[in-house]
């Protein structure tokens, strides 16, 4: 039970705290900053690549991103929102390799139950309707519609002003809507 405690008292130490250990060369410090990370990147490169192999090539190559720039880990003032950018760049890579998207229908099976011939529908409907955004469209879309981040954090992450993320919203949405046009309820 002890042992318990001083690992959620070791898992509350500050990110900046792990980042400068990470930086000197501790390699604990800088497992569990992977470890703090992991689940965000994970969720963030399968909602953007649709697949869960790719999501783990786009993890990976995040990861040795973090290695190989880890000297200026203590620098850093928004430690998230560079991995979310470092994640969402692995990811815009991957797309331009492979110029497609693939389907969404992870993602989809978590919205809908899959013992459903009209839940199956509805998954293949969703994952056709996403994988026709563009990558900074589906990208804005993941990090405020499903991270519920802030416009501005979703700037930062992306390399943009927020009101060019407003407009890749806007886009998404209105693409977004007249796809799933005939699934909207009458009131």
């Amino acid at each position: 039970m002890r042992a318990r405690a001083v690992i959620q008292q070791v898992d509350q130490e500050p990110l900046s705290d792990l980042a400068l250990r990470a930086r000197q060369g501790d390699r604990e410090a800088f497992d569990r900053l992977i470890r703090r990370f992991e689940q965000d990147v994970m969720k963030t490169a399968l909602s953007l690549t649709g697949n869960p192999a790719d999501a783990s090539d786009v993890a990976q190559e995040a990861y040795l991103k973090l290695v190989r720039h880890r000297g200026g880990l203590d620098e850093l003032k928004n430690l998230r929102g560079w991995v979310y950018r470092i994640t969402v760049n692995a990811a815009r890579d991957l797309h331009r390799r492979n110029r497609k998207w693939a389907p969404l229908k992870e993602i989809a099976a978590r919205m809908w139950p899959q013992d459903n011939a009209t839940a199956a529908e509805l998954r293949n409907r969703l994952s056709n309707a996403l994988s026709h955004l563009s990558f900074n469209e589906r990208a804005a879309f993941v990090f405020k519609d499903l991270h519920e981040l802030e416009t501005s954090e979703v700037a930062e992450i992306l390399g943009c002003r927020p009101v060019t993320i407003r407009g890749y919203l806007h886009t998404a949405r209105r693409k977004l809507r007249r796809q799933l046009s005939d699934l909207r309820r009458v009131k």
